[in-house]
């Protein structure tokens, strides 16, 4: 009898870490949050892992994001901390731009058709509806983690795109109990390369004030290329 209680109690411990909030009440968050969503601010750690080298690299820096109109968000984000792989990445309209501040050198890309898709997606969970999600993904639950001391339901989400799958297998997204925007996000490409990136936001302030359009400007004297 002592162990049948002893499992039973350990049954309902397992259970109780391993499901967080239901995915249908995470999404319904989203969709009321999502149309009050005006903008953010945070610190990033960006670490990426090469398969085929086992290397993994860290980097730090900063994110400021803004809808300035319904169907327009634009972002930057500024890996500047290391000077020797300084770059910033800007998102605004239908282009990607990455500038290297080392050799002074921009290089442009068409959202939805460049080859380093994984940089469109790190705004992923920012402002998005839980609508817009289950349009574009196969979402589901995936248990539940501890993130910076805060309480997590991770998702799960598998692209419906047959393009987009072949560059990106599947995203996860840890969202908060008390937000309905991402602490974590890990972007794995195809299954056979084994690579992935995983990106932790601290210090997130939402809707911060911004005066005019957020726009990063490209000094002058900066070599254009175009992306593959």
């Amino acid at each position: 009898m002592v162990k049948l209680v002893s499992l039973v109690l350990c049954t309902l411990a397992c259970t109780s870490q391993t499901f967080g909030e239901s995915l249908n009440s995470i999404l319904a968050r989203m969709d009321q949050a999502a149309p009050t969503f005006k903008g953010a601010t945070a610190s990033v750690v960006l670490v990426n892992y090469t398969a085929i080298l086992g290397d993994t690299t860290t980097e730090r820096g900063t994110l400021k994001m803004q809808r300035w109109k319904p169907n327009d968000t634009r972002a930057i984000v500024d890996f500047s901390a290391l000077p020797e792989n300084a770059r910033v990445v800007s998102f605004q309209g239908k282009t990607l731009k990455i500038y290297y501040p080392n050799t002074k050198e921009v290089q442009e890309y068409g959202v939805g058709k460049n080859a380093d898709v994984l940089n469109q997606f790190l705004l992923l969970g920012f402002g998005s509806s839980g609508k817009d999600l289950q349009a574009n993904y196969v979402i589901s639950e995936d248990g539940t983690e501890t993130i910076a001391g805060r309480s997590t339901t991770k998702l799960k989400l598998i692209p419906k795109d047959p393009d987009l799958k072949t560059k990106l297998s599947e995203v996860e997204l840890w969202i908060p109990a008390d937000a309905t925007y991402p602490l974590q996000q890990k972007f794995s490409e195809s299954k056979a390369s084994g690579n992935y990136r995983q990106v932790s936001y601290s210090d997130v302030k939402l809707n911060p004030e911004m005066t005019g359009p957020l726009e990063f400007k490209i000094p002058p004297n900066t070599a254009k290329k175009k992306g593959d």
